[in-house]
């Protein structure tokens, strides 16, 4: 399943770089294609964001929960803070505030892309070992 987690990963990094190139090079005459973007990413993430939780459950409850339990309050804290300026980020930008300041949704989108590459470095290089190690031992 880390192997899933790990591809959802590279998956959302795709498409954050292809709406970057889209959002520098078309800008606001792209917005179907936009919105049709945002909606494929939204619903990527909501699903990674279910199978991350998921395994993240099954960590806290298995043989690891005391060595992971710092990494799983880190990550809780940090998913729900993404969470919420990715919400946030959503509900201010609407397709007509993109169209009349399509420079300043460029640079929210990619301060917002930023923070989730490091979200996902830290996730990789923390919390994915614990995950794989979990399912070691329950196989």
């Amino acid at each position: 399943m880390t192997i899933i987690l790990k591809q959802d990963h590279d998956a959302l990094r795709a498409m954050m770089h292809d709406f970057a190139h889209v959002l520098r090079t078309r800008g606001s005459d792209a917005l179907p294609d936009i919105a049709r973007r945002r909606i494929s990413f939204s619903q990527l993430f909501r699903q990674h964001m279910g199978r991350e939780d998921a395994r993240a459950l099954d960590l806290r409850n298995g043989r690891q929960a005391a060595q992971a339990d710092p990494v799983l309050r880190e990550h809780g804290r940090a998913i729900r803070i993404l969470f919420l300026r990715y919400s946030d980020h959503i509900k201010q930008w609407t397709p007509a505030q993109i169209d009349a300041d399509c420079a300043g949704y460029r640079t929210a989108v990619l301060a917002l892309q930023d923070g989730l590459r490091e979200r996902m470095a830290w996730e990789e290089k923390h919390l994915h070992p614990l995950l794989a190690g979990e399912a070691r031992k329950a196989a």
